[in-house]
């Protein structure tokens, strides 16, 4: 934490990879509150600079607000007695590039998988795996025989074309067996040496700078070191597996967003000229929204869950019972990242949401296009769907990504953010297209579940002003996000029906109105408004067999006295089934989509377009899983103690013998596996 700075005016900008968003905050009545916000276009991958972008937005606000925020092209500090300019400028960035990161663990089921958790606290890509069990699965099946090369060769030479920022090594419970864990640092420092060749062709090895992290039985740290000598990078963190059923992610967590800030972010924010504007060190954008998340469970003592789809990225942050869980999934998103979603869901999974009919080939054309050019806005109703569509398959991604983690994850209040909810033109679209892809449960809550959708992305300017001024982010959150974000509050059903017949009946008492009642049906979503400001009692009466949040089947429910609060939509109950089924016949799939559009106030006339079976189908361009999440190459059964068999390491250690003869002779020019 850096020293608190007295501001009274500042700024706080979040420089994305497509654009880039300003807030001016000032003291209102001794209270830090918003004045005005602006967003510029800014493509800081292609430009390499973010001030133009900052500046362009900093004057619309100056517009807004008829303040001279910018003199010569330059900010105007500090501020100045008749209010114009600013005391300083607050920078957060998720635009400095994914951290790519090689994971090497005893077994694929549980030490490697733990390490791939680790890894997504941050922007990082884990570009290979590897894992000794491997090993023996390609013994048994013959891989190696046939290859020609041992199965450290094999690892040595995969990991030689891989250019990581980082390498992971994870494995071994306490008290278990360490030789693995020095076989696998064995093979990580082969691989890490760069050849060099001097006037004379004599070749040397020199090790690369490049971190490792040790996060392994704690018995091995000596031997790992001693493998890793040449590496003056090592860094020894706590096991990440002690036992088989304990999982401590938050060292190595903690060790990967060190390493990313301190490099990758540093380098990006000197480069971009952001250092320079800043009063305090630059943050990720994911940091700023993790602790902002950790502070509202904190302030309101309830579990919160936090999304937002990026171009580049998508993120999940959850504080629940007192335990944090973030998932950053660096190069999935709906612009520079569509590619990377499109390898790992598919054209298909995105077409089934559309409601209008499209090939899959002229889709998938259309989503490489936005790859391309990911500034551009959609300019019909038709691209606006798709949009949302790829928001939900980036969106239902990263929440499969936290439910591996957190498989009994419960929120009560959700917070949504990216340009693509922010700028829907109506909230029924930025809220059908969360519930798509969340699928809220009775394992979340108990009765609704709030939802507040960003608007105006004050999450992250909270979470940055947080870093070096607590109070103003204390009441910049109450004060303004709390009050401006209200999306709906949601009620979900759950129990099996028949179409049409009725799911529950909801009755909403409204404080010194009227009292509405509404039967929804099963297979419908449906709202019952109760606008900002007002506030209503509820009363959910379900049928038999269906039940609402963690109550008893057919049992009724109601809210305290005046506990919903008004938002946009008011109160949304769907009754469409967990999980969520898509009708298979194309015809009832887009009715059943455009229904509930016009349920939501989204669209009022009815379904314009023809069947969705009227499309003649043409081949589809073929998607490489380049920037998917790479596993190992399989899905391998541990032993209890993750060790290999004890041929297998046997063979594995003479390999490795062998090996290390080839390499520690650089003076004889020939290849790396005496093979030209």
């Amino acid at each position: 934490m850096s020293v608190p700075i007295a501001l009274h005016a500042f700024l706080v900008a979040d420089v994305g990879s497509t654009m880039t968003h300003v807030w001016l905050v000032d003291a209102v009545d001794g209270e830090t509150r918003l004045i005005g916000y602006a967003e510029a276009p800014g493509s800081v991958p292609s430009t390499g600079d973010a001030t133009p972008a900052i500046l362009e937005a900093v004057q619309r606000i100056a517009e807004q607000t008829g303040r001279r925020l910018i003199d010569n092209n330059t900010l105007v500090m500090p501020k100045e007695a008749e209010g114009d300019g600013v005391d300083g400028i607050l920078v957060c960035s998720s635009a400095a590039g994914v951290m790519s990161l090689i994971i090497a663990a005893v077994a694929g089921d549980i030490s490697a998988r733990s390490a791939q958790r680790a890894a997504r606290a941050t922007y990082t890509r884990v570009l290979q795996t590897i894992t000794l069990d491997d090993a023996v699965h390609q013994e048994q099946i013959g891989v190696l025989a046939d290859s020609g090369m041992t199965w450290i060769e094999r690892q040595v030479q995969a990991l030689l074309g891989v250019q990581a920022d980082g390498v992971v090594i994870v494995g071994g419970i306490e008290g278990g067996a360490h030789d693995a864990l020095i076989r696998l640092a064995h093979i990580v420092g082969l691989a890490s040496r760069s050849v060099q060749t001097d006037a004379q062709g004599r070749q040397t090895y020199n090790a690369a700078r490049k971190p490792i992290i040790f996060a392994g039985n704690s018995q091995a740290r000596a031997g790992v070191a001693a493998a890793l000598e040449d590496h003056p990078d090592l860094i020894v963190v706590d096991n990440i597996r002690p036992t088989l059923d304990i999982e401590r992610l938050d060292p190595v967590r903690r060790e990967i967003v060190r390493f990313y800030n301190e490099h990758i972010l540093t380098r990006f924010a000197r480069t971009s000229g952001l250092q320079r504007l800043s009063r305090a060190p630059v943050c990720t954008s994911c940091d700023a929204t993790g602790v902002i998340t950790r502070f509202a469970a904190e302030t309101a003592q309830c579990n919160v869950l936090t999304l937002d789809v990026g171009s580049l990225s998508t993120t999940a942050h959850l504080c629940s019972e007192g335990r944090y869980s973030p998932v950053v999934l660096g190069g999935v998103g709906i612009g520079y990242g569509v590619g990377a979603l499109l390898a790992q869901r598919g054209v298909g999974a995105i077409r089934r949401w559309l409601p209008f009919p499209i090939s899959e080939r002229d889709l998938a054309h259309w989503l490489l296009n936005k790859m391309l050019r990911p500034h551009i806005p959609p300019l019909t109703r038709e691209e606006l769907l798709i949009e949302h569509a790829v928001a939900r398959e980036a969106l239902s991604r990263v929440i499969e990504t936290l439910l591996d983690e957190r498989p009994d994850a419960r929120y009560d209040r959700v917070f949504v953010g990216g340009g693509v909810l922010r700028h829907a033109p109506h909230p029924g679209l930025a809220l059908l297209t969360v519930l798509d892809a969340l699928q809220p449960t009775s394992q979340e809550n108990i009765m609704t579940l709030d939802v507040h959708l960003d608007s105006l992305g004050l999450m992250n300017a909270c979470g940055t002003l947080a870093f070096s001024e607590a109070d103003a982010a204390l009441t910049l959150f109450e004060r303004d996000l709390m009050n401006n974000t209200p999306l709906a509050t949601v009620v979900t059903t759950l129990g099996e029906g028949r179409a049409g017949e009725t799911a529950v009946e909801a009755e909403l008492r409204v404080e010194g109105k009227s009292t509405y009642t509404m039967r929804v049906a099963h297979g419908e979503i449906a709202c019952l408004s109760l606008p900002p400001g007002q506030y209503g009692t509820l009363t959910l009466r379900p049928t038999a067999g269906v039940r609402i949040g963690r109550n008893a089947p057919g049992a009724e429910v109601a809210s305290e006295l005046a506990a919903i609060r008004g938002s946009a939509l008011g109160v949304v109950i769907d009754a469409r089934g967990r999980p969520l089924r898509l009708p298979d016949e194309p015809a009832a799939r887009q009715q059943a989509l455009w229904s509930w559009l016009v349920a939501l106030g989204v669209e009022r006339e009815p379904l314009p377009y023809p069947a969705l079976d009227t499309v003649i189908e043409a081949p589809s361009p073929t998607l490489s899983s380049t920037g998917s999440e790479p596993h190992s190459s399989r899905a391998s059964l541990l032993q209890s103690d993750e060790r290999p068999s004890t041929e297998s390491g046997d063979s594995i250690e003479r390999d490795l013998a062998k090996l290390r003869e080839t390499v520690e002779t650089p003076q004889k020019r020939r290849g790396l596996f005496r093979r030209n």
